[in-house]
């Protein structure tokens, strides 16, 4: 890309702080709101207000969640006495019609509001592209759940994954680089076919469950479907010394309740990108960002 935008950047976490600096180090313009400046690069300028941030600006990015009750912006970080996070209503009225704003899981609400705005937005969270970019930091954070949870190595290890999509099979690849005897469970046979040529052991779901084949035979089962496969029919068979990893959106896979009065530990691990690996995380929003960028300037669409 040739020519230099003016990116404002509000809210978030330390992602949010990978992205401001991934923008600035491709030339544009960058002013960010809402992050302590100890996160913050020197090619970065720190907006006093986030209305100077926004001023002319070309793209907005929010974070992800852009907001965590469809009415305040998402800014965990911001410091200040007397600070207070901005309404999305507010920082809508006040952003310039032409600008796209580029923000992580927009609600209902949210896309309501822009559309009725007349804003041009992009879900980076709904791209195809942070989907396959993100599946390798969040299954490098299963391990690292994995090793804190268990007291043993993941060489030998007996491990269970349900489901065969992107973060099974970047989750399934680092298990067995790491020695660990991996069993594949999932509907479709041509993705038991593929598990099996990887030396994966191989299980079918059938009839919306979990297979009693299960039993007790593994240390740990990482759950990547969203729905509720280990109900207290399927906890109940399971050793107690057995370890759920449940890394579905929600509304999970695992009855949570029921697992704790069995005894066994399940444990939700979402939005693990953004905790284990947030430069990396924040990259590549900035990453998908960018390329929507590419394809309106291809598309003939204004910036």
């Amino acid at each position: 890309m040739s020519f230099v935008l003016k990116f404002a950047v509000l809210g978030g976490d330390l992602r949010q702080a990978a992205v401001a600096d991934l923008l600035a180090s491709r030339g544009h313009r960058v002013f960010v709101w809402g992050l302590p400046k100890s996160t913050l690069s020197p090619k970065v300028t720190l907006a006093s207000d986030w209305r100077d941030a926004v001023a002319n600006a070309d793209v907005l990015v929010l974070p992800l969640p852009a907001s965590p009750d469809s009415r305040y912006l998402n800014v965990p970080l911001l410091q200040g006495e007397g600070e207070h996070p901005p309404c999305i209503s507010q920082i809508l009225k006040e952003t310039p019609q032409g600008t796209l704003i580029a923000g992580g899981r927009f609600s209902a609400k949210i896309k309501e509001a822009l559309e009725q705005t007349g804003h041009r937005y992009f879900d980076y969270f709904e791209s195809e592209e942070l989907k396959q970019k993100n599946a390798v930091p969040t299954a490098e954070g299963a391990i690292e759940v994995l090793m804190r949870e268990v007291p043993r190595t993941v060489r030998g290890l007996s491990v269970a994954v349900t489901g065969y999509g992107r973060v099974s099979k970047a989750l399934v690849s680092l298990l067995l680089a790491m020695g660990a005897k991996v069993t594949v469970m999932a509907r479709k046979a041509v993705d038991l076919s593929h598990a099996k040529l990887l030396g994966c052991d191989t299980l079918l779901v059938e009839n919306e469950g979990v297979t009693d084949a299960l039993g007790s035979r593994f240390s740990v089962i990482f759950n990547t479907v969203p729905h509720c496969l280990f109900d207290a029919r399927v906890l109940n068979g399971l050793s107690h010394e057995t370890v759920i990893v449940d890394l579905a959106s929600a509304p999970g896979g695992v009855d949570v309740n029921a697992a704790k009065a069995l005894g066994i530990r399940a444990i939700w691990a979402l939005s693990l990108p953004g905790k284990y690996a947030p430069v990396t995380a924040g990259e590549i929003i900035g990453e998908t960002v960018l390329l929507h960028v590419r394809e309106c300037v291809k598309g003939g669409e204004e910036v």
